[in-house]
């Protein structure tokens, strides 16, 4: 199957959603937002949702990348969950892989940002995968890898797409060896999507067609010795009612001794107290 689509974002203007759908269009990949330059929402994707949805077409989206560490990654899919909050997706949701900061970040540490991006997006409850060209499947990720676990929806821009590993492949944008470059008079990237999203997604509850399961609770911090630690307000002397001088919880200690529930923390070596350990908090 060969199921004809477009993706769009605000440099598409008011895109007639309708007209393309006259055209032979039966789905639109939306961009929701990125972060070149900020984590940002992109202007017209409330009003592309909401006319792409009018217009009957299935619906899914993308999120533009710049992460370059799994911290980064775990930023942007927060974000970009928080963005799709409240709609239904009957395509999967994309990380598009083409950032500048990621291309000198090397394969194995962008390849795992993919994996960490695509996997919290799972968790907040998508269907998720990731949008790259030919040459970063092949040079920049561990492309075989990645699209062995997720969706791939891959830009080659070409009369034929040669032993595509890809679900869906975008084959043409402003230069198209296919058809016109223009989608209801206007010039868009154009995609195939060779499997039936919409039946799998629906099936599974996913991408807001189900429950959606909270994000996995963050882990709980186990003090260690050596950690930086500050003292709750007001919690009390190691086995007495007695609190603290004030300046003692204004202050951060290196935790120096844990035996059961009594933590003793100080500075430079130099004992200052002990407390219940469930009155640490992290530094």
């Amino acid at each position: 199957m060969n199921v004809f689509g477009i993706d769009v974002s605000r440099w598409q203007g008011d895109f007639n959603f309708e007209k393309a759908s006259q055209e032979g269009v039966k789905y639109v990949i939306i961009k929701a937002g990125g972060a070149d330059g900020g984590l940002y929402r992109d202007p017209k994707f409330e009003d592309n949702y909401k006319a792409a949805k009018a217009a009957g077409l299935g619906v899914g989206a993308y999120f533009f990348g710049m992460a370059d560490t799994v911290d980064k990654a775990k930023q942007e899919a927060a974000y970009f969950a928080e963005l799709l909050k409240g709609k239904q997706f009957d395509y999967p949701v994309f990380y598009d892989v083409e950032g500048a900061p990621q291309a000198a970040a090397g394969i194995a540490t962008l390849s795992e940002v993919v994996r960490t991006f695509c996997t919290a997006m799972e968790d907040y409850g998508y269907w998720c995968g990731f949008y790259t060209n030919w040459d970063w499947y092949n040079h920049k990720l561990d492309g075989k890898s990645l699209a062995e676990r997720f969706s791939l929806w891959l830009a080659f821009w070409g009369a034929s797409c040669p032993d595509c590993p890809a679900q869906m492949w975008q084959f043409g944008g402003s230069t198209n060896f296919i058809r016109s470059n223009e989608v209801a008079g206007v010039v868009c990237d154009q995609d195939y999507c060779f499997v039936d999203y919409p039946t799998m997604i629906k099936s599974r509850g996913k991408n807001g067609y189900g429950k959606t399961p909270a994000p996995a609770p963050a882990p709980v911090w186990e003090p260690k010795v050596g950690d930086k630690v500050r003292i709750e307000k007001d919690a009390p002397v190691y086995g007495y009612t007695a609190k603290f001088a004030y300046w003692v919880y204004r202050t951060v200690y290196t935790l120096i001794e844990l035996n059961g529930d009594r933590a003793v923390f100080g500075t430079n070596g130099i004992t200052v107290g002990a407390v219940d350990k469930k009155y640490l908090k992290k530094a």
